[in-house]
């Protein structure tokens, strides 16, 4: 995230302390039971339940796309942890794994489907830019399980791991968004199977 991105919701989830009652988390939370109830995220009306003023939200969000991207990105971490929890191995067959399984619950999320629904183009610059959080954090978490999985092991990537790292998310997003990006939906096991020649050179 760069310093334009560290908004005071970002450094509020990061552990800093928020003063009032009203505080991001507090929208954040709002945001988030909008988009589970598959509702548009209305800054106007965020800001009214919150009780605050458009102008304090939007200071404390940046802008309406961080804050829809921040909220995506924490039920996205829910699923994140959960993976982690339930996978096991080492190397690049734990790296596979974890990201095969991810990619199943990512894509059975009806919230995610919804938002595509309402406005892809927007959807897609939300989930995909080069500028948006929610890439660049999907790209840090890539690069943390090979940076993890070549510490522990002997693994040793076939290319630098912040290429790996940006060209695995970017065949992720061909199979989540396949279909509105270029009109060409790939499966899951042609995307695994991608992963696996990106991380190890072995189908």
């Amino acid at each position: 995230m760069t310093q334009a991105q560290m908004t005071p919701l970002a450094k509020a989830l990061a552990g800093e302390a928020s003063t009032g009652a009203a505080s991001p988390l507090t929208a954040l939370e709002v945001g988030r039971q909008r988009w589970l109830d598959c509702e548009r995220i209305n800054m106007g009306s965020i800001a009214d339940e919150v009780g605050v003023n458009r102008a304090t939200l939007f200071r404390w969000v940046g802008s309406r796309e961080l804050f829809v991207g921040e909220i995506i990105w924490s039920f996205y971490q829910d699923l994140i942890d959960k993976t982690l929890e339930a996978t096991s191995g080492e190397g690049p067959d734990y790296v596979v794994a974890v990201l095969e399984q991810l990619l199943r619950k990512v894509v059975n999320t009806k919230q995610l489907h919804h938002f595509i629904r309402q406005d892809p183009e927007y959807a897609i610059r939300i989930l995909t830019s080069r500028s948006s959080l929610f890439q660049a954090r999907s790209v840090n978490m890539v690069r943390g399980l090979i940076a993890e999985q070549t510490g522990k092991t002997d693994w040793t990537p076939p290319i630098h791991q912040d290429d790996l790292a940006f060209l695995i998310i970017r065949v992720g997003e061909s199979f989540l968004y396949g279909d509105v990006i270029s009109g060409q939906k790939t499966d899951i096991a042609q995307t695994t199977t991608a992963f696996r020649l990106l991380l190890s050179g072995q189908a």
